[in-house]
């Protein structure tokens, strides 16, 4: 801190007695009225008013300008997978009069590619601007570090992936379909899926809530597409399994089908489109099996992906039959009931069954004695056995989210008995000032000299 700021602290130093205390106060003062007069609109951050609307304005531009742009490069993935599509099975299909047309479709992919390129470059830079005008930072290189750099590199390298257009010959007698690296590059393709997640995201209503993302930021929550998919899994999880498992089948099977085309025949989608649930299902009938190592990864993944969606399926279906809050109430009332009944008449019978083992006891009738000690001893197990019972129901009943319940319950009688602690006590110190200076009067009038003669 310099010296030319030490005026802007006088207020909070204690006056001085002296003369030349004084002076120097009314010359620190004078400073520091002329500093405040020459910069009158000195906000408490230190910066113009008018500069903070100028960065919440531009922010809001640059956040609609990611959103056009997102929308944009999902529409241009999108749009050269399914001309990908298109090309593949036209390929397959069409005779050499058809050539020349599918070589401008090749490059139209490749223009699309290029075009949505340009865009993901352009999406990052307005990111990189939108994190500089958070930050309140002057260069980019500050807002740009090597991890970015990579990530952003290898997001260009995923989605520039796509069948190259290359100078091919065409014979009647040939038939003509994609190489190797065409296939492999075609379904590599469908890596692009990944930016639909991003989409969601910054077209989401929870993005566009202030108060959404102030209580996120206060819970130190991030708004990544990890918790939109975890909002969409609690909202509405059937819509989101039947749409993923829809997705899975049908483009596993089409890909299933190009990379067993040339060994089964152009009839293979139809066998795909059965091998691949089956796969998914882990059920594995045998009757059809991939010839390839492309179908064979692809048959491993549908099957890990489909131990994955049962397993959701599960723990959704779990999450529908739970008991709500108050149907949870009623069971476990209407059940405490039911086990209390069970309770006393398990101890009636044990009670009964004493008192006639007693009583046979003393009669000296050793067949009905070991009958009733039989009895007895059913009847006690039975006895213990509704005890546990109604044990384990209570100890349901006091769930984790009972007792975080009764403890913000008591934390609330805890602040209220404080808040009404510190009023008593502030009642007592003014009761205890009127108290002294009832006393203080009390003594003045008794030392005045007009009482005195």
């Amino acid at each position: 801190m310099g010296k030319s700021d030490w005026p802007l602290f006088t207020t909070c130093l204690p006056a001085s007695r002296g003369k030349s205390a004084r002076s120097d106060m009314q010359t620190k003062e004078l400073t520091e009225i002329s500093i405040l007069n020459s910069k009158p609109k000195i906000d408490i951050l230190g910066q113009h008013p008018s500069e903070n609307l100028r960065k919440l304005k531009k922010r809001k531009v640059l956040v609609e300008q990611k959103k056009r742009l997102s929308a944009w490069i999902l529409f241009l993935a999108l749009f050269g997978i399914v001309l990908m599509v298109i090309h593949t099975e036209l390929l397959y299909f069409a005779s050499c009069q058809w050539f020349v047309y599918l070589y401008l479709m090749k490059c139209t992919i490749s223009i699309s590619t290029v075009i949505l390129l340009i865009l993901i470059i352009g999406f990052h830079v307005k990111e990189i601007q939108l994190f500089m005008t958070d930050n309140s930072l002057v260069h980019w290189r500050i807002a740009v570090n090597a991890k970015k750099l990579a990530w952003i590199f290898l997001e260009i390298l995923v989605c520039a992936i796509h069948p190259f257009p290359y100078e091919q010959r065409c014979e009647e007698t040939t038939l003509v379909f994609l190489s190797q690296t065409d296939i492999f590059l075609s379904i590599l393709m469908f890596l692009r899926v990944y930016l639909l997640p991003r989409t969601v995201l910054l077209h989401s209503k929870m993005l566009a809530d202030a108060s959404y993302r102030s209580i996120g930021a206060l819970n130190k929550i991030k708004f990544q597409y990890q918790f939109v998919i975890k909002i969409l899994m609690n909202t509405c999880p059937g819509w989101v399994l039947l749409i993923l498992t829809i997705s899975l089948w049908i483009v596993s099977s089409w890909v299933l089908s190009v990379c067993e085309r040339d060994i089964h025949g152009a009839t293979n989608l139809t066998n795909a489109m059965w091998l691949i649930p089956i796969t998914f299902l882990t059920i594995g009938y045998g009757d059809m099996v991939p010839g390839t190592v492309c179908g064979k990864i692809l048959c491993l993944f549908t099957g890990v992906m489909g131990v994955g969606c049962t397993a959701l399926i599960v723990a959704v279906a779990a999450q529908k039959l739970e008991f709500t809050k108050a149907e949870k109430h009623v069971h476990n009332f209407m059940m405490d009931i039911h086990y209390t009944k069970q309770i006393k008449r398990a101890a009636a019978d044990v009670l009964g069954e004493a008192w006639l083992l007693h009583r046979h006891t003393l009669q000296g009738d050793m067949a009905k004695i070991h009958l009733h000690q039989r009895e007895l001893l059913g009847a006690i197990h039975i006895f213990r056995r509704r005890r546990i019972k109604h044990k384990n129901l209570k100890d349901q009943v006091n769930a984790m989210v009972d007792i975080s319940k009764m403890q913000m319950i008591m934390t609330d009688l805890d602040c209220n008995f404080s808040s009404s602690h510190q009023n008593l006590e502030k009642r007592i110190d003014q009761l205890d000032k009127k108290l002294d200076e009832i006393s203080r009067l009390i003594l003045t009038a008794i030392e005045s000299p007009q009482l005195s003669h």
